[in-house]
């Protein structure tokens, strides 16, 4: 082998190992930091190492005078992963700048469309008589223009990065450098055409400085990228150490930090906790993402409200924390609490159309309600919690609070405990059909079995079930055990129906449809055997919507009546549309209708009115002969009370079915 044969091949060998090196370093760097710009990279650099391998190659074939097609077929492949690394490079370089990784069918057909042209450049030459010079031209000085000015783009591309690095400097120099070489490469060699293997060399011995150069900026980069991206990566670790990752909002470490030195300073502020009522059924009707959307749009609302608030804090799900100053006065203080009113309630938009949403809200002063920010906060929190269990728009703090929160907690303890251990039970009141005189209906009304109270009635229980937020756990309880009664009733060969109350706040889940399906396939228990009963306030929440909800129960067989009818805020135009099954009247118009002609007069109305809607009617809390009587005569369809049966436990209300007709 000769002298320049032999240092061809060391130089050859020199530029793939560091192009092997570039490509390996480059591919390690992207499964690590996943940037598509060092995989295109660490590609073009393999297509380079592969493209001077082709040129070794080629140099061997040539001096073994091996057969024409195997040295064309290098050639196609020696210019093609030329064209190959022209292409990946500038796909690295734009994803470099636009920060957007490129459509692998658009590089896809570049690269397509140079094969294509590698394979003119080879093929046709031969078979076509074309002199030297195009033949030079086609395989030499074409792929050397197009890789010149792919590499020269390139480079001044990477000028354009906003990033002021020397790294990104050098790197771009050594790529315009580079290009420049593969520019000058045909000119050189037209004008020099005696000193070909002189001026081959020195461009080569250049290309490799550039190439040393280029990776050495390439690795300092990358460093500085490393570095830059745990800079980043600390940033927004101390950041989310801080603020809500949703909302951006502060979270609730950050709120008592910041709190507290207000709260130094001894400044009046007002600190409230602001609660989204019944955010949990929006996100079950509109979904989390839109959920997560309100959230923003409320905390957005917040911060740029005209009552500028020192802090916003968001504390749990949908629990909002404001800090305000400059707010003493009692004028002050209303027009606070009625602006964030309207902030909450201005209508939020979806894509199921406009969220109409309201707040509660708890309210601590500084420093008259505590100095200390932890204080101050628990005690906001103990307001807010009264407003929701009362139903209030707004409560301030007020000593004793905590009495009623601890009390509270112990009651929600003992009812999460009756729940896990079933200590509930139903009592069972008997509905009379005056035309027969005999049951046609049981309802179905709760006790507690206490261990240590013994058994409690439903006032003592109920609004404080609701207060703790259990009412849902326990209406699901209380269906699972009306309609396994129903199914043991059905194996003892009782066919009478069980009434069972809904409370508002579960009535129109869309999960209660679902529920009550599996329940009743499980228990194979028919639906014309459960009735539901509603109070008239909550089918009225929302008429359409309720409207709707009870026609889809009473199209799987489930019965639904309105319960206390008279108590609530009904109207003509909702009885018609709502296609209930009974109207039951409220006890307090049957105590004195008997002495009392206006209740007469209400009771006389509601039974025409009901009649005339093709609706049964059942008046409660008949107590004595003479309700019964008017009753009779106005042409009642049912009655319940004590005048025939208590609430009873189970197998005394079934003996009441074997007596005769206890109304004649």
């Amino acid at each position: 082998m000769s002298t320049e044969l032999l240092a061809r091949f060391l130089l050859y060998f020199t530029q793939i190992g560091f192009a092997c090196a570039m490509a390996g370093l480059l591919w390690h760097f992207y499964t690590i930091y996943q940037r598509h710009y060092l995989k295109s990279w660490a590609i073009a650099f393999s297509c380079f190492a592969l493209f001077v391998g082709f040129i070794l190659t080629g140099v061997q074939l040539a001096a073994e005078q091996a057969p024409l097609w195997l040295r064309q077929l290098n050639s196609f492949f020696n210019i093609g992963f030329c064209y190959a690394f022209a292409v990946w490079l500038l796909v690295g370089v734009h994803e470099t700048v636009t920060a957007q990784r490129t459509s692998s069918r658009r590089v896809n057909q570049l690269l397509a469309g140079l094969a294509l042209l590698a394979f003119i450049s080879v093929w046709p030459v031969q078979w076509w008589s074309v002199t030297r010079d195009w033949a030079s031209f086609l395989q030499v000085n074409l792929r050397l223009l197009l890789i010149g000015l792919s590499v020269t783009v390139s480079g001044a591309w990477l000028w354009t990065l906003n990033k002021q690095q020397l790294a990104v400097r050098i790197v771009a120099s050594a790529m315009l450098l580079w290009g420049s070489l593969f520019l000058l490469t045909p000119l050189l060699l037209q004008l020099l055409p005696s000193e070909t293997i002189k001026v081959s060399f020195v461009i080569k011995y250049l290309e490799l400085f550039v190439q040393m150069v280029l990776s050495l900026g390439l690795v300092i980069w990358l460093q500085q990228d490393e570095r830059q991206a745990n800079q980043q990566l600390a940033a927004k670790t101390q950041y989310l150490d801080s603020h809500d990752p949703l909302t951006g909002a502060l979270n609730r470490d950050a709120l008592l930090l910041q709190l507290g030195p207000l709260l130094a300073g001894q400044k009046p502020c007002l600190l409230l906790m602001i609660g989204l009522d019944s955010f949990k059924v929006v996100n079950e009707s509109v979904g989390l993402k839109q959920g997560d959307r309100i959230l923003r749009e409320v905390t957005r609302r917040l911060e740029s409200s005209i009552i500028k608030p020192v802090l916003v804090a968001r504390t749990g799900g949908d629990i909002f924390a404001l800090v305000v100053q400059d707010c003493t006065t009692d004028r002050q203080k209303l027009f606070l609490l009625q602006h964030l009113e309207q902030l909450i309630e201005k209508p939020f938009s979806s894509e199921q159309g406009l969220i109409k949403l309201t707040a509660s809200v708890g309210v601590a002063e500084a420093p008259l309600h505590g100095d200390d920010a932890e204080l101050l906060l628990r005690r906001a929190n103990i307001a807010f919690h009264h407003c929701k269990r009362h139903q209030q728009n707004c409560s301030f703090y007020q000593p004793g609070m905590e009495e009623e929160s601890a009390r509270l907690l112990s009651l929600e303890k003992d009812l999460l405990q009756a729940l896990e251990q079933d200590q509930f039970i139903f009592y069972f009141q008997p509905q009379w059909n005056l035309r027969d005189g005999r049951i046609e209906a049981y309802e179905a009304l709760v006790r507690w079995i206490h261990p240590d109270k013994g058994l409690l009635m439903p006032g003592q229980f109920l609004p404080l079930v609701e207060q703790v937020g259990l009412s849902q756990e326990l209406d699901l309880l209380l269906l699972e055990k009306a309609v396994a009664t129903l199914a043991d009733w059905k194996r003892q060969g009782i066919t009478v129906p069980l009434a069972v109350n809904m409370s508002p706040v579960n009535f129109q889940l869309d999960g209660l449809k679902k529920r009550l399906q599996q329940l009743l396939l499980r228990y194979q228990v028919s639906p014309a055997m459960l009735e539901l009963e509603i109070t008239e306030n909550t089918a009225m929440n929302d008429m359409e919507k309720g409207s709707n909800y009870v026609a889809e129960l009473q199209q799987m067989g489930i019965r639904v009546s309105i319960d206390d009818f008279g108590t609530g805020y009904s109207s003509l135009g909702y009885l018609r549309k709502m296609p209930i099954d009974k109207i039951k009247i409220d006890r307090s118009f049957v105590t004195e209708m008997a002495t009392n002609d206006s209740d007469m007069m209400i009771i006389k109305t509601m039974v025409t009115l009901a009649h005339g809607l093709g609706k049964r009617i059942l008046a409660e809390g008949v107590e004595n002969q003479a309700q019964l009587e008017v009753l009779r005569a106005l042409s009642c369809d049912a009655i319940q009370g004590y005048l025939l049966a208590k609430p009873l436990p189970e197998q005394d209300a079934l003996a009441l079915l074997a007596t005769d007709n206890l109304l004649s």
